[in-house]
């Protein structure tokens, strides 16, 4: 009989563990959904609109990009804080070449994210190369693409006529979908494929849990960690491109702000869908959430400042949550690890 009751409250407690692991593990998405049920019944004739909707769509399409290319450094453990310079620059040379130099659209588009690259390789020579730490290299990169962004521009916004083939790479529709949400769309389904289904992915992975490890398996690390910092920034010169294309003007103050957000997705997305690991799905989830927070509150009449004030909050929330996950998997790595011990 007490076997009976023990092996029923084991089992109800299986179930009560089941139920919030999964109730973690799709927390940001329930929050979103409740965040858009919430503001819609609040403010039905503004916030619970198709363009609202496909605003609050359209405007975080770069913010999402920029959240994947924070993304890719720090699943190797390593930190890339010149996304936004290599985002800012690239929509300035984008728009330049093919405004001031009257550059082919494609060769212009071509050349700026072979650069992009190729910013991204500096730092990830100078990292694993030179061993600078990657919160100092990467802080210089930016200070240095800065001051570029300054010289080619002189200090002023670029206003040369572009064609408006360029303009509607960004701008343009197909069945009402925005062309950069489209975008989003099919570089994340490649960034999934590549991390969650193939061996160098799972690489990347390896090398971020544990460097020292995956070394000692044959993993060679310092090619994955080099290979983060290129695909950071060759992510940060798309998302460049599809701003330039969108605003159709090149300014050498744009894209600091966007730095925090990308971020803030970036951490705020290892706490779901994989709790514990950076994640594609996760952080794009995580961006969009935090979008339907900012826009709802503004429509309810939160001040010009709250969106500074809110994003850097969620920074810091998302980077103890972001930890908290790591731990509570490694947690229970442990746990069944000593589980299987015993069972022996």
């Amino acid at each position: 009989m007490k076997q009976r009751e023990t092996r029923r409250g084991s089992g109800e407690s299986d179930i009560l563990g089941s139920v919030a692991a999964q109730a973690g593990k799709y927390g940001i998405l329930i929050l979103m959904v409740g965040l858009v049920v919430l503001f819609s019944l609040l403010r039905p004739d503004s916030f619970a609109t198709f363009q609202n909707y496909r605003a609050i769509l359209d405007n975080r399409t770069i913010v999402a990009l920029l959240a994947l290319a924070a993304m890719m450094p720090l699943i190797v453990g390593q930190f890339d804080l010149s996304i936004a310079a290599v985002l800012s620059i690239s929509h300035i040379l984008v728009v330049g070449f093919i405004g001031k130099s009257h550059m082919n659209i494609a060769l212009a588009v071509v050349l700026t994210l072979l650069l992009s690259a190729s910013f991204g390789f500096v730092n990830a020579l100078v990292v694993v190369k030179f061993k600078v730490n990657a919160f100092v290299a990467t802080l210089a990169t930016s200070s240095i693409l800065g001051g570029a962004g300054l010289w080619y521009t002189g200090g002023k916004t670029l206003y040369n006529d572009v064609p408006r083939n360029f303009t509607e790479i960004a701008r343009g529709r197909i069945f009402g979908v925005p062309h950069n949400a489209i975008y989003v769309a099919v570089i994340a389904s490649l960034l999934w494929l590549f991390l969650s289904n193939l061996p160098s992915g799972r690489r990347m992975y390896a090398t971020g849990g544990n460097r020292r490890a995956a070394e000692l398996t044959g993993i060679r690390t310092d090619r994955y960690v080099m290979a983060s910092f290129v695909l950071s920034a060759t992510l940060a010169g798309v998302a460049g491109v599809m701003l330039g294309s969108n605003l159709g003007t090149a300014s050498p103050s744009t894209g600091s702000s966007l730095l925090l957000p990308s971020f803030a997705g970036a951490f705020l997305g290892a706490t779901t869908i994989r709790p514990g690991r950076f994640n594609v799905v996760g952080t794009i989830v995580a961006v969009y959430a935090l979008s339907i927070a900012i826009s709802g509150l503004q429509q309810l009449g939160a001040p010009f400042w709250f969106e500074s004030v809110f994003n850097g909050s969620a920074l810091l929330i998302s980077v103890a949550l972001s930890g908290w996950a790591v731990r509570l998997r490694a947690e229970r790595a442990k746990s069944r690890q000593l589980q299987l011990l015993e069972a022996e």
